[in-house]
Parts: structure tokens; sequence; C-alpha cells
């Protein structure tokens, strides 16, 4: 059992498949720290009673150690359950829409939102083998909630009853962010995302999310799959794992609840705690326009498959997009290429 930074800092390098327990009335402040879990297990007692312990950062930024690596690093057996992790973005309590809600940047060019993230960005949790388990957590007030894979070598690790939310910054805002592999996302709740769970691209990058529920409140839509030519130049060749064309390899979403058909009418924060928010600019430049709850942008391997789920749009062809693949592919009734619909609820109308 451990109560504070250094006895968990110190328990973790031990390994060995020890478990580390952490008491529910506990808060320990972990900035200026990173951890990583290889054949251990930190646990407390998350439940509809317990918030469980508080591992909390307030890194974020250029040079901070929540900016090139994360928080928690869960390697061979690492695995996270019953904690509450809370990120820097979390006190910013003047927002009219969303109350603890995170700073968008301000700024009209790539630039001015680079510096933006370059100051405030911060991740949570990387998860970098198969074996890795993050379970029965909250996770918010990170610009990256968890990083599945690296650009290097893929994992598909699982993600399972937690709840992810607030994590919606600029150039970032994913719950679930996956570089490659096919994490297994089961029963998790999000809100208060740019996308939910986005992807990089490759061909061995994709998700099962299966029984989760997508909140209203998110800055674009919620379930992505970025192409390769959107974040390198890729190759030319379609059967290479970065075809500059390719948007992943194999998606499912199945018998989940997927709610949002419009972005927040949010403002870009002014870079204070508590301050007001600016008038201008809109973080998307729609105020509070149209989102689809699906947007693949190039051409999956496989597909990406929507079995089951309760939708807020009112048909196929208005909550899922496709854009940005070459021609030649062959298409459905709908003009998209490898995405497959089954036995879905569209016009569901659920309550904000």
């Amino acid at each position: 059992m451990v109560e504070s930074a250094a006895d968990l800092e110190a328990e973790v390098t031990r390994g060995g498949g020890r478990v580390i327990w952490i008491p529910s009335d506990t808060a320990i402040d972990l900035s200026g720290r990173n951890f990583t879990l290889r054949h251990a297990t930190i646990a407390s007692d998350r439940s509809d009673d317990s918030s469980g312990a508080l591992l909390a950062t307030s890194d974020r930024g250029r040079g901070s150690p929540a900016m090139s690596n994360a928080l928690f690093t869960l390697e061979e057996g690492g695995r996270l359950t019953g904690v509450t992790i809370r990120g820097p973005h979390w006190n910013y309590t003047a927002s009219p829409v969303i109350p603890g809600y995170i700073p968008f940047a301000p700024g009209e060019t790539r630039d001015e939102r680079e510096q933006w993230r370059s100051e405030w960005y911060a991740r949570g949790v990387s998860m970098q083998a198969d074996s890795s388990q993050f379970d029965n957590c909250e996770l918010w007030g990170f610009s990256t909630g968890i990083m599945v894979g690296s650009r290097e070598s893929p994992a598909s690790p699982s993600i399972l009853y937690s709840a992810l939310h607030n994590c919606m910054m600029t150039s970032a805002g994913y719950p679930i962010d996956i570089n490659r592999g096919t994490p297994t996302i089961y029963r998790c709740a999000f809100d208060a995302y740019r996308h939910a769970i986005c992807g990089y691209g490759t061909a061995d990058a994709g998700y099962l999310a299966i029984e989760c529920d997508f909140g209203p409140h998110a800055s674009s839509h919620p379930i992505d799959m970025h192409r390769i030519g959107e974040n390198e130049s890729g190759t030319t060749d379609q059967s290479a794992l970065r075809w500059q064309w390719c948007a992943g390899g194999t998606m499912l979403v199945r018998n989940s609840i997927i709610r949002p058909t419009r972005v927040v009418d949010q403002r870009h924060h002014n870079g204070t705690n508590a301050g007001p928010y600016e008038p201008d600019l809109y973080i998307n430049h729609n105020r509070g326009g149209f989102t689809p709850h699906v947007l693949i942008r190039g051409a999956p391997v496989d597909g990406i498959y929507l079995e089951g789920n309760q939708c807020a749009h009112p048909d196929a062809e208005t909550g899922i997009d496709q854009s940005s693949f070459p021609g030649r592919q062959r298409m459905n009734e709908f003009g998209w290429h490898n995405i497959f619909t089954r036995q879905n609820q569209w016009n569901v109308p659920f309550s904000q």
C-alpha cells in the first residue's frame, strides 16, 4: 500500500508482478514524474460509491514529462485499475458550455495553433503492449488521454469499463489516439472530446469499440481514422503499411450509443485558469455546426464495421462520411469504400 509519490515510484520500479494498492481517500500529486509499469499493477477501488485514489499531474507543454512521454507508460503486464487520473486541464471553470472545460487554441494559422499546443499539450497514458490493460478508471483533463502503440511498433491492449472525458484540445483532443495496433475498447464512456477515438492511418491501426457511449459534447466527429497522407508523405504502394491513401485496417463499432450531431458552440480560452472566454475565434469556425458520427479520411485496408448501434443522426448517409481517397475504388450505394453498416438504429431521440 502506498500513499505518496516517492513510495509509488519505488514500488513501480520494483515490478515483479506486484499489485500496488492505493487507498480510495488518497490524492497523490505526480507532477514532475512519469512511471513505466512492466509486470506491475496500480490499483484502487473506484466504484459507484468511490472515485478511487486520485493521481494528478499539472505537467504540460514543451519540456514536461507529459509532452513527449506520458504520465504512465504501460508495457508488458502493465495495468491501471480503479483509479482516477487527472491531467492539468481541469480547472477552467468559466466555460459557458461545459464547466471544467479545457483550452482551445486562438489563432488562424497552423503555426499559431502549434505554438499553443507546444505550451499546453499533455498526455495521460501510453499503452505499448498487447498485455497492457486500463480498466475501471476515470481519466480526464489531458490533451490526449491514452496513446496506443507507437510509430515504430503496434500494440493491441485492452481499455475497459472506463470514463474518458474533457480531452478536447486544438490539434489534439483525443481520449484514445491509436498510432498502430487494434485496442479493444469495451463499455467505455466518452464526453467532451474532439475525436473520442482516432487513428494515425497505418494499415495496422484500428479499434474494436463495443458497448461504448459517445457523449454529446464534441468539437468534431467522435469516431475517426486519419489517412496516412495527412500525417506524412506515405508511399504510392497500395500494399504498403504506409500507403498514402490508407485510413487504417479494421475498425469495429458495435452495440454503442453515438450522440453528437453538432459541435459545441465553444469559444477558445484566453490562457488563464478562470478568466473569460474570448468572443472569437470559434474552435471549428462553424459556431455549433453539423458533425457526422463517423469520418474515415481515406481507404481502410479491411473496413470499418458499424453494427447494432443507436445513433442520433437520422440515417446512415447523414451520420457517416468518407473523404480523400483515390478513384477506381469499389463504392457502395452511399459512395463509400470499405464502410459497412448493419442493424443500426437511426434518429434515436437522446436527451442531451
